[in-house]
C-alpha cells in the first residue's frame, strides 16, 4: 500500500509541478510548489526510514523500495534547492505578462518590427 501511495503521490506531483511551471508562475504557485516538493522529500525520507529495517514481507523487496524512496528524495532535495535558489528566474510579473508577444516588445514592433525603423524614399 505505501509503494502504491508513494507512486501515486509522485505522479501527481509531477502534473501539479508541470501546470504551475509552465502555466502559472506566480510568487505563491512557485512558493506553494517548493513546499510541496519538501513535504514529498520529508516523507521519502521517513519512508526509508521504515522500510529499511521492516521485517514483515519479503525483505528483498523492502530494502529496494527503501534504497529508491532515498534516491527520491535526495532527487527531491536538490530540485528544491535548485528551485528556490532560481525562483526569481522562474517567476512571471505582471510587466512581463503585458510588454512582451513572443519574445519581442510591442514598442519594437511599433517601430517597424525586429528590423527596426527605416524611412522609406
Amino acid at each position: 500500500m505505501a509503494a502504491v501511495w508513494t507512486g501515486i503521490i509522485q505522479l501527481i506531483i509531477a502534473i501539479l509541478g508541470t501546470f504551475i511551471l509552465k502555466r502559472f508562475p506566480t510568487s505563491f504557485s512557485v512558493g506553494f510548489f517548493i513546499g510541496l516538493i519538501v513535504i514529498v522529500a520529508q516523507q521519502n525520507l521517513i519512508m526509508f526510514a521504515t522500510f529499511r529495517d521492516y521485517g514483515a514481507g519479503s525483505v528483498t523487496s523492502n530494502h529496494i523500495f527503501a534504497n529508491l524512496a532515498l534516491s527520491l528524495f535526495i532527487m527531491y532535495s536538490f530540485f528544491a534547492l535548485i528551485l528556490g535558489h532560481f525562483r526569481e528566474r522562474i517567476l512571471l510579473s505582471p510587466a512581463d505578462d503585458k510588454t512582451s508577444i513572443g519574445g519581442r516588445d510591442q514598442a519594437s514592433e511599433a517601430d517597424g518590427g525586429s528590423y527596426g525603423n527605416f524611412e522609406s524614399r
